[in-house]
């Protein structure tokens, strides 16, 4: 793991042997609240390239009888099922943010009011600003990878959304990460200072203190169904069902 990576910090390295589809599961800092995080993901140009891969999936798979029936237009089915993944989205990074123990990480990191300090630094700041699109496309890709995992196990009628599972090379190619990931390294190599050192040290140990923070024994058990159990009802009412 790079300095770089670890100050990210969002991703829980699981264990590939226990837990293989969840060896990286993201969630979120102690002050970063997936109440706001996720909507905030899913306006980014990333989140609408899924969107609209989303509104897509719906208007070939749902029924048309159905639609009618509930006077549905297809047009209405992209703005729907966002909010839909919206919701379900922010409940699956709400579990995933519950397998961090908050108090373990605390008494395991005594630096972390000087890290969230450095936080408000300008030049953290930056920092942060180009960091974040790593953050949010790790967050919309595993909601949606664990969504198209749930729809394919429960033979939901939808095709998948996301590009691991559907191989749309657009969407692919509006993840921003390697673009970002670059530009931090920019960032990084010419704004060498004493307090980046700091703040990238500092990431580094909260991420170690994430690790020990973790609720392992409910996190390895995890799996799509714990995050989106139910979620047949709800594309129902988008008149999407079952496979036969």
């Amino acid at each position: 793991m790079s300095r770089r990576t670890a100050a990210i910090a969002i991703v829980l390295i699981l264990g590939s042997a226990a837990a293989p589809a969840l060896a990286q599961l993201p969630t979120s800092g102690p002050s970063e609240q997936p109440v706001t995080f996720v909507p905030a993901a899913f306006a980014s140009p990333y989140g609408r390239a899924l969107i609209a891969e989303l509104g897509r999936a719906l208007r070939a798979d749902a029924d048309p009888t159905c639609l009618n029936s509930k006077a549905i237009i297809a047009d209405q089915l992209e703005q729907r099922g966002e909010a839909l993944l919206v919701k379900w989205g922010t409940r699956t990074m709400e579990t995933a943010r519950s397998y961090v123990d908050y108090e373990v990480y605390e008494k395991s990191f005594p630096a972390s009011a000087e890290l969230k300090g450095l936080r408000e630094q300008p030049q953290i700041k930056r920092y942060l600003d180009i960091e974040q699109p790593i953050r949010m496309a790790k967050v919309l890709d595993f909601i949606f990878e664990q969504f198209d995992r749930y729809v394919l196990l429960n033979r939901i009628k939808i095709a998948p959304v996301s590009p691991a599972a559907s191989g749309n090379i657009d969407v692919l190619r509006a993840n921003p990460t390697e673009a970002a990931e670059e530009a931090l390294d920019d960032f990084i190599e010419t704004n060498k200072s004493p307090q980046i050192e700091r703040f990238l040290a500092l990431s580094e140990q909260a991420t170690e203190a994430t690790q020990v923070a973790i609720k392992k024994e409910q996190a390895v058990q995890a799996g799509p169904g714990t995050f989106y159990q139910g979620i047949e009802l709800d594309l129902a009412e988008l008149c999407i069902g079952s496979r036969r």
